[in-house]
């Protein structure tokens, strides 16, 4: 939420942003934050920005209308910020449902048609571990289209930068360096070097009371985030702390790996304090990620040494080394609300069919939930076949919505015994292809099962013979499959 803050922020021109579940939370909070403090920078600058939101909140008028123009007299009962709050922001909200089971599940954003963060996560708290890509390029253009098609009903006001479209670029620098990440790069740079200063500070002095607090970077950061003989000490602006640590990493992992730029233990999450507390600093920082997990503790099995090593591999923001361009597909599907198991005549479903179908060594897949029959087919058939199949889920995962008798497919505990069972009904050792592991939070040494509301994982992620990966909002249930966009 804090990459999205810095995003919206810096808008020049305009904001399409899209979300299945917007609940009043911390992270509303921040998105309104961004909101009205982008309103006070354009009027500083006698500018207008044009914002679209999206989301899915079902009501009655959803019934005869799928999209619903969601008026201002309603935004506070979503803690929306109201007209006279963001007088700078020309902002429409637009509530997307097909009744019944028609759910919008599309979770991105767009900024200027520069910028598009796709994420797992919804604006809302969870105790989940989530997983965001931040895109440039052509690929941008994808996403606008989607959000047009999306949107569906008429721009009141219209959008700004339907002409604009994302260049193609040929030779792109990655990394803090990136030229059309410049806007945000100091935010950036001071939570690099504010991590790096926090995980030193515990790991040498063990005192917690001379971290740096500022878990939004604002405008005002900006101008001190590193002073001017820091700049003229370094070439790339980097503080003396971030540099020795990024030195430090390099030398520690070969350089085909990608460079985990900050091991950020509290600047990526929202609402961090810094009260002393025995937890860890880890098992602290993930306690933040929502009220449920607050009272958390780590493992007892895991030693403090174990914790420390740890949190040094903890890292929130991962910047890709310098890579050719390569390929990318935006597909999607439009909901459905009609019950049913049968839609699958549609792109992003034939993504993942064609996936099981073409893997010839191996198959990765993290999901939430996994229940959906044409997945449980492909794994099988991919097994048979050789192919190494990995489940990487979570486990207890919204039983009660995917259990018996709700028609969703089951719950990950009963798919996974159905797996190895119909595989070993084959008795040709195909289940030995076969590897399931239940999502374990960094700080346990045993998952904690989904009705604890401790720690959860939502990411949704495929990769094939580790040449091809599928990531972005659908799961592996009945409910991505054949009604969700």
């Amino acid at each position: 939420m804090q990459h999205y803050y810095h995003c919206i922020i810096h808008a020049k021109k305009e904001v399409l942003l899209a979300t299945n579940f917007w609940e009043k939370s911390e992270s509303v909070n921040i998105i309104g934050k961004a909101l009205r403090d982008l309103s006070k920078r354009a009027g500083d600058e006698n500018r207008q920005i044009i914002v679209k939101l999206m989301i899915d909140h079902p009501t009655k008028e959803n019934i005869t209308h799928f999209h619903n123009k969601l008026p201002p007299s309603k935004w506070s009962d979503y803690d929306i910020p109201l007209p006279n709050e963001i007088p700078n922001i020309s902002l429409e909200v637009n509530n997307y449902h097909r009744v019944i089971m028609g759910t919008f599940h599309a979770k991105f954003m767009i900024v200027d048609r520069r910028i598009a963060l796709l994420n797992s996560n919804n604006i809302q708290d969870r105790p989940n571990l989530e997983m965001m890509s931040h895109f440039e390029g052509d690929i941008v253009n994808s996403f606008y289209d989607t959000y047009l098609i999306s949107w569906w009903i008429p721009f009141e006001p219209n959008i700004v930068c339907l002409k604009d479209e994302a260049h193609v670029i040929h030779r792109f620098k990655f990394g803090i360096n990136n030229s059309k990440i410049l806007s945000i790069k100091q935010p950036l740079r001071h939570a690099i070097a504010r991590a790096r200063l926090r995980l030193q500070c515990h790991l040498e002095t063990e005192e917690s009371d001379v971290y740096l607090h500022a878990p939004l970077a604002s405008e005002e950061d900006e101008n001190f985030i590193l002073t001017s003989d820091e700049r003229k000490a370094n070439g790339n602006g980097f503080s003396t702390v971030a540099i020795q640590a990024l030195v430090n990493h390099r030398r520690a992992h070969s350089p085909s790996v990608l460079v985990k730029a900050t091991n950020d233990l509290a600047g990526a999450v929202i609402g961090y304090d810094l009260t002393p507390r025995s937890q860890s600093p880890l098992t602290h920082h993930l306690n933040k990620s929502s009220k449920s997990a607050h009272e958390t503790r780590s493992d007892g099995n895991l030693s403090n040494d174990e914790l420390e090593k740890l949190a040094s591999d903890f890292s929130p923001f991962i910047f890709h080394e310098e890579h050719k361009p390569m390929p990318i597909a935006l597909v999607n599907r439009l909901p459905r609300g009609t019950p049913g198991h049968t839609d699958t005549a549609n792109p992003q479903d034939a993504a993942w069919m064609g996936a099981f179908r073409y893997a010839k060594k191996s198959i990765f897949i993290q999901s939430p939930t996994l229940n959906a029959s044409p997945a449980i087919d492909g794994i099988i058939n991919a097994c048979r076949r050789g192919v190494i199949v990995t489940l990487w889920l979570d486990l207890g995962f919204n039983d009660l919505v995917e259990g018996f008798g709700t028609f969703q497919g089951g719950t990950n505990e009963s798919v996974v015994k159905k797996l190895y069972k119909k595989l070993r009904d084959g008795n040709d050792g195909s289940e030995n292809y076969l590897e399931v592991f239940w999502y374990t939070g960094k700080d346990q040494a045993r998952p904690l099962n989904f009705s604890q509301k401790k720690r959860n994982c939502h990411i949704k992620f495929m990769s094939i013979d580790e040449q091809v990966a599928i990531m972005g909002n659908g799961n592996m249930d009945t409910q991505s499959w054949f009604h969700s966009q």
